[in-house]
Formats: structure tokens, C-alpha cells, sequence
């Protein structure tokens, strides 16, 4: 496969907490030499080709693009995309805007991801508000959540524009023939929560969507559907609450005062439920509802998330996602 024909997806090599001596052991662990897609690296170029230096890269479909920017996690995500036009983020969604990438991945500045895909790539037409969307482990295996924190307020046809652009995620990526949708909600009546959660209920239960009622935070982890809509404060929180839930079985496990038999007996329950809550194996959230591919992977990743967060975004190019969330807004 030649470069001109091979999709190509951009990673921010210098984004987040251990820059590119993770980020590019990432980018060279998701490639092998007849991969489908290549990597383009964004960042310093004298950084990144170190780091290359060091691994069995050579013969990967992998290329620099070097950037002079980079854009801190604290900055003001509006003004970062304004005035920092050399940094990774915005040098990669400019590419896919001309076509040159089918995707970005980055672990850097999460506003300025979610900014710089809404004002460089624009919204999908008849999506008024773009959601984040994170696969959350359950006991029947992946529940979609959105909005994971792109919109702290909401309308309820904001709510049902989540709930379809959830469905088509499940079934072109989860690969889930009649996706279920459900509400996050304080309980399960139709008149219970919100102004808006009531409002929403009502929009849902009349819409085409396979749509089951409301879904309380004790059923969450239970698998009670394909995709769970909610506002981004809740969202957000749900997601965090999730994530920590590892850390505080972690935390117990090395607690004084326990004997070495229960430690030993906890070991094995401890490591599968690290695995199966780590955001390790889901790689990065989803910019649902751009005119394109944005994955927006953990500060915190390690080279395994960064990897996924990679394959992530090659399943999203592989579906013509963008295309089919479009269609799905037209119907």
C-alpha cells in the first residue's frame, strides 16, 4: 500500500502528562509495516525523531510534521486555537480539514481539542452541539455515554441528538444490530428528575429510537442498554466516578492492617477489575457530531492507551463515521 492511497491519522506527539516518549512508543506499538493507516506525528521534530531513534520504526508507515506551538493545558482553549496556528492540535485538524489526515488523536488540552474540531472542522449538518461519547465497561461488555463533558447545559433535542448519534456509534463500531437508549436519571418514572429530564423522556419515548425509560446510577454498571444520553456536567462526573472506582480498589487492596492471605485472595478479583475499568483499554472519548475524526485520549495515557486510542480512530475511518452521523441527523 502506497503512502498516496493508505489513510493517515494524526497523533499529537507532545500532548499529555509524559509527551513523546510515551505518545510515540504508542504510535509505533498500533502500526506494523503492511498496517492499513499510517501515523503522522505532530511536535518537535528533534523530540520525536529521538524517540524514534530508540525503537524498530524504520520500515512503519510513520512521518514528522514539526510544530513550533504547543498549547498548555491551562490556556484559554479559544484563544489557544486563535493564537497558537503552530501547534500540534491545530496543525492536525487543519490537515484533516484539507484532507491530508482522516483523524486526530491527541492527549493534550481537551478544550482545545473539542474547540479546535467545532471552529476549524466545523458541526455535521443538523447537529446543533457535538457530545463527547466514552465507552463505560459493563458486566454485558460496552455501554456508550454521552455527553462525556462537551456541554454542560443542554436541551432536551440536544439529549435526542446524543441518543442518535449513540446509535449509530453502536452500530457501526460496537456493531449492535437494534441499539438500546437510555436517560440518566434519579429514577426510573417518567415524571421523575428535571424540568429536563422529564422533557427528554417524553422526546425520547416519542422518537424512532429503541428507547427503554430512564436508567438510575445503581443500574449503570449492569448493561441495561447500548447508550446512555445525559448533560455534560453529569456525564462528566458519571465518567470520573468510573475511572475512580479502579483507584479506590487499588487503594483498598494496600491498606494496613490486611493479612497476607487476603491480600493474596484479593490479588486476582483486583486485577480483573483493573482491566476492565482502566481507560487504558478504550484508548481515548469521541468528538461525536464533527465534520470529522477527533479523539480525545486521557492526560494520563500510557503508550497502551495511546495505541487503542489509535485503533479507536481507525475503526471511525474504516465506518465513514462522520458520513453516517450526518445521514442519521437527515432522516
Amino acid at each position: 500500500m502506497s503512502e498516496n492511497t493508505r489513510p493517515m491519522i494524526a497523533l499529537d506527539a507532545m500532548g499529555g502528562d509524559h509527551g513523546p516518549s510515551v505518545v510515540v512508543r504508542g504510535a509505533v506499538n498500533a502500526l506494523c509495516e503492511d498496517s492499513p493507516f499510517g501515523v503522522v506525528l505532530y511536535g518537535d521534530e528533534a523530540a520525536i525523531s529521538a524517540e524514534l531513534a530508540q525503537l524498530d520504526a524504520d520500515k512503519l508507515p510513520i512521518s514528522i510534521v514539526h510544530c513550533t506551538q504547543d498549547i498548555d493545558m491551562g490556556e484559554s482553549p479559544a484563544s489557544a486555537i486563535r493564537n497558537k496556528k503552530d501547534s500540534p492540535i491545530v496543525r492536525a485538524i487543519l490537515d484533516q480539514k484539507q484532507k491530508q489526515v482522516q483523524a486526530v488523536v491527541s492527549a493534550g488540552s481537551t478544550g482545545a481539542m473539542v474547540a479546535g474540531s467545532l471552529i476549524l472542522l466545523g458541526r455535521l449538518p443538523g447537529v446543533d452541539r457535538p457530545a463527547i461519547g466514552t465507552l463505560i465497561p459493563t458486566i454485558k461488555g460496552e455501554l456508550l455515554l454521552l455527553d462525556a463533558g462537551a456541554n454542560v447545559q443542554c436541551t432536551k433535542e440536544h439529549l435526542l441528538s446524543f441518543g442518535r448519534m449513540g446509535v449509530v456509534f453502536a452500530k457501526n463500531i460496537l456493531k449492535v444490530d437494534s441499539p438500546t437508549v437510555g436517560q440518566l436519571n434519579i429514577g426510573g418514572e417518567p415524571k421523575k428528575g428535571t424540568e429536563l429530564n422529564v422533557e427528554t423522556h417524553a422526546l425520547l419515548e416519542e422518537s424512532d429510537l429503541n428507547f427503554i425509560g430512564n436508567i438510575e446510577g445503581n443500574q449503570f454498571m449492569l448493561g441495561p442498554c447500548d447508550v446512555v444520553v445525559t448533560d455534560g456536567f453529569t456525564g462528566n462526573n458519571t465518567l470520573k466516578l468510573v475511572e475512580g472506582f479502579a483507584h479506590f480498589l487499588h487503594a483498598l487492596a494496600q491498606r494496613p492492617g490486611l493479612k497476607d492471605e487476603e491480600r493474596a485472595a484479593i490479588k486476582p478479583v483486583l486485577g480483573l477489575l483493573m482491566r476492565e475499568f482502566s481507560y487504558e483499554v478504550y484508548g481515548g472519548a469521541m468528538l461525536l457530531g464533527v465534520d470529522g475524526n477527533s479523539i480525545i485520549a486521557h492526560g494520563r495515557s500510557s503508550s497502551l492507551a495511546i495505541t487503542n486510542a489509535i485503533k479507536m480512530a481507525w475503526r471511525e475511518i474504516e465506518a465513514d463515521l462522520p458520513a453516517r452521523l450526518a445521514a442519521a441527523h437527515s432522516e
